[in-house]
């Protein structure tokens, strides 16, 4: 199975301007002028502050092209399926029928539904028992990649706190060992087919996730850069598909193919509930 991102222009920059109207009192200009320095001083540091946490700044992101494919793991041993054919087994007759109960009731006001149709009627998430053993998230270092800022762990920690702040019953928790991670997530210069950062999930055939590996870009398809705002979007996404969300046919959402949000969206926080309180499966 693979879920495609469509390709979007970028979105034009803007730039908000606050216009001062002169006076022809010097009592009046001469205070103005000061709480003119003061505010300026107060955005710079707040700017700042911003960069270090790794949080959204206030100017609006390009859109961005993520991307995700997926394997299967076999009951026994790994049994590898290219992206297309990852088969997964279908849920039985009592749980497949309440689990549609719940999505026909709970569904309103989230993209599962559009989930099931984009991924063959088979939704895939990380195991319950997961809830009481952190998922172990490993950040590498991408010194080597060109265009790497330090700023961009920044941009993911904010990113993975954000996904955290939902109160699923996974969580999780960052760690140095990439061999026991089960999440690792890399950086490239670039990547092929207009996409700016891609999700390679491995699951069980019945359902639940084993493994997945995000690689983020450092340039837009086009050449340019990314910038921190634009890092926190894709991280913000990709770390969704890594929790087992598919996209989102609404354009405000942080899992709409396109995306361009710094943070997420009541839709986004409901779907991933509603995800965690079915089992995975197949539908069919």
């Amino acid at each position: 199975m693979i879920r495609k991102c469509r390709v979007c222009p970028p979105v034009p920059e803007r730039t908000d301007c606050v216009s001062v109207t002169s006076s022809n009192s010097r009592s009046v200009v001469i205070p103005a002028l000061a709480l003119l320095l003061v505010a300026a001083v107060a955005t710079d540091l707040a700017r700042r502050l911003l960069g270090h946490t790794g949080a959204p700044g206030p100017a609006a992101p390009v859109q961005l092209q993520p991307d995700s494919n997926a394997t299967v793991a076999g009951r026994a041993g790994r049994e590898a399926h290219p992206p297309g054919t990852a088969a997964t087994d279908r849920l039985d007759s009592a749980a497949r029928a309440d689990a549609v109960r719940r999505i026909e009731v709970e569904g309103a006001g989230t993209y599962l539904p559009a989930m099931l149709a984009e991924n063959d009627s088979a939704l895939h998430r990380w195991a319950d028992e997961r809830a009481t053993r952190p998922l172990r998230v490993t950040v590498l270092r991408g010194d080597g990649v060109p265009g790497f800022r330090e700023t961009f762990l920044a941009n993911v920690a904010w990113a993975i706190g954000r996904w955290n702040g939902v109160g699923l019953p996974v969580w999780l928790e960052q760690s140095p060992d990439s061999d026991g991670a089960d999440i690792v997530i890399a950086w490239a210069d670039r990547l092929d087919s207009n996409r700016t950062g891609r999700s390679d999930l491995t699951w069980q055939r019945r359902g639940p996730l084993v493994r997945v590996r995000v690689t983020l870009a450092t340039h837009l398809p086009d050449g340019r850069q990314v910038q921190p705002s634009q890092m926190v979007s894709l991280a913000l996404h990709e770390l969704g598909h890594a929790l087992g969300l598919g996209h989102s046919p609404v354009r405000t959402d942080a899992l709409y193919p396109e995306t361009s949000a710094t943070d997420l969206t009541a839709r986004d926080r409901r779907t991933a509930t509603l995800l965690y309180s079915i089992p995975p499966g197949s539908f069919r």
